[in-house]
C-alpha cells in the first residue's frame, strides 16, 4: 500500500504553495495599482485645470472683460473632467454680454483636444445695442469643439429641445444640429451640415403667409470655398460675408438642401464659383407635393397668374425626381438663354 504522506506529487512544499497563491492574486493587485495611478493622474489633472481656469479669468479681467460667477467646482471622476459654474456672467470688452443659470464644460481624461459645453436653463444675451435676447435649453442640448495642433477640427451645436426670444420673436426647435469643419484638403474652406426635426415661428412671414409657422424635418449640406479669409475680411459680420466672398473670390457647393415648410416641399443643389467679382455656375430647384402647395396658395388668396405659372413650371421640371436648372453667367441668372435675374456685385 502506498505512503501518501511521502508522495511528493501529492504534498507540495509550503513555499511553492505560497508562490501559486501569489499568481492568483496578481491580477487583482495589478488592477488596484492601475486604479491608484489613474486616480493620482486625475487629481493632478484636475488641479492643473483649476489653475488654467484661474489664469484665464485673470487674463480676461486684466483685458477689461467682465467674468463673474457664484460658485465653481471640478468633478466628474472617473470618466471625465466637468467644470460646473453657477450663475456665470461674461462680457468681453465692447462686446455682447452673456448671463446664464449654469455652465458645464466637459472633457475626457484621455482626449485634451475636445470639449463639450452645456448651458441648461435660462440665459440672456445682451447685444452691443443693449437689446436682450433670451434662450432656454434642456439638459441634453450642448455645443462641442475639437481641435488639433493645426487648428479647429470641428465645431457643433446640438439642441434637443430649445426656445428663444430674438429681436422680439419667439422660436422653438427640436432636434436641431449644426456642424462646421474646415475641409481636410483645403483649410480655408468650410463644410456645413445643418438639420432640424422641427422649428416653430411665432408668426407666418408677411410676404408669404401661406407658409405658416411650422417647419418640418429639413437639412442643408454645403461647402463654402475660401470661407475663413472672407470671414476675417467681413469682421465676423454675417451680413458682410457675401460681399467679402465677391471681393476675395470663393464659391459654394450645395450638395443637398431640403426645406419642408408647411405646404412647401423644396429641394435644391448646385455649384457657384466667384472670381473677379463675378459668379458663374449652375443650380437646380424642385418641389414635391405640388397639389398641397396649390391648395395653400389658393386658401390664402395668393393664387395669381404669377404663382400659377411658377408652380406649373416647377411641377413639370420636378417630375421623375428632376430639377429646374438655372445657369449663372457673370452674375446673370438664366434659364436656358433667358435672363431671369441678376446677382449683386461687390458693395460700394
Amino acid at each position: 500500500m502506498s505512503n501518501y504522506w511521502k508522495d511528493s506529487g501529492l504534498v507540495k512544499p509550503l513555499a511553492e504553495r505560497r508562490r501559486s497563491r501569489f499568481w492568483l492574486f496578481f491580477p487583482f493587485l495589478l488592477l488596484v495599482a492601475l486604479i491608484g495611478a489613474y486616480s493620482a493622474y486625475w487629481i493632478y489633472a484636475r488641479a492643473e485645470i483649476g489653475l488654467g481656469v484661474d489664469k484665464w479669468v485673470a487674463e480676461q479681467r486684466a483685458a477689461g472683460a467682465v467674468v463673474e460667477y457664484e460658485s465653481r467646482e471640478i468633478g466628474g471622476y472617473p470618466f471625465r473632467f466637468e467644470l460646473d459654474v453657477t450663475a456665470p456672467h461674461y462680457q468681453p470688452p465692447n462686446m455682447a454680454s452673456w448671463e446664464g443659470e449654469r455652465l458645464q464644460i466637459v472633457m475626457q481624461p484621455w482626449n485634451w483636444h475636445h470639449i463639450i459645453a452645456r448651458a441648461p436653463g435660462h440665459s440672456v444675451l445682451t447685444d452691443r445695442l443693449g437689446i436682450r435676447h433670451t434662450f432656454d435649453l434642456d439638459r441634453k442640448s450642448a455645443g462641442s469643439l475639437s481641435w488639433t495642433d493645426a487648428g479647429v477640427h470641428r465645431a457643433a451645436i446640438e439642441l434637443n429641445d430649445a426656445s428663444a426670444l430674438i429681436d422680439g420673436h419667439i422660436y422653438t426647435a427640436k432636434g436641431f444640429s449644426l456642424n462646421l469643419a474646415p475641409r481636410p484638403e483645403a483649410a480655408d474652406d468650410l463644410l456645413v451640415a445643418l438639420q432640424w426635426e422641427a422649428l416653430t415661428l411665432d408668426a407666418s412671414p408677411v410676404a408669404a403667409p401661406w407658409l405658416g409657422t411650422d417647419l418640418q424635418d429639413s437639412r442643408l449640406i454645403a461647402e463654402v470655398h475660401n470661407f475663413y479669409p472672407a470671414w476675417v475680411r467681413s469682421g465676423g459680420n454675417p451680413e458682410r460675408l457675401y460681399d467679402s466672398l465677391v471681393e476675395m473670390g470663393g464659391g459654394v457647393e450645395l450638395g443637398q438642401a431640403l426645406l419642408n415648410w408647411g405646404p412647401l416641399k423644396f429641394g435644391a443643389k448646385g455649384t457657384i464659383t466667384i472670381e473677379n467679382g463675378l459668379a458663374n455656375g449652375s443650380f437646380g430647384v424642385r418641389i414635391d407635393d405640388p397639389e398641397g402647395l396649390k391648395d395653400a396658395l389658393k386658401a390664402t388668396g395668393n393664387w395669381t397668374l404669377q404663382e400659377q405659372a411658377t408652380v406649373a413650371t416647377l411641377e413639370t421640371a420636378s417630375a421623375n425626381g428632376s430639377f429646374l436648372m438655372f445657369t449663372l453667367k457673370d452674375n446673370q441668372v438664366m434659364v436656358g438663354t433667358v435672363v431671369v435675374g441678376q446677382l449683386p456685385g461687390p458693395a460700394l
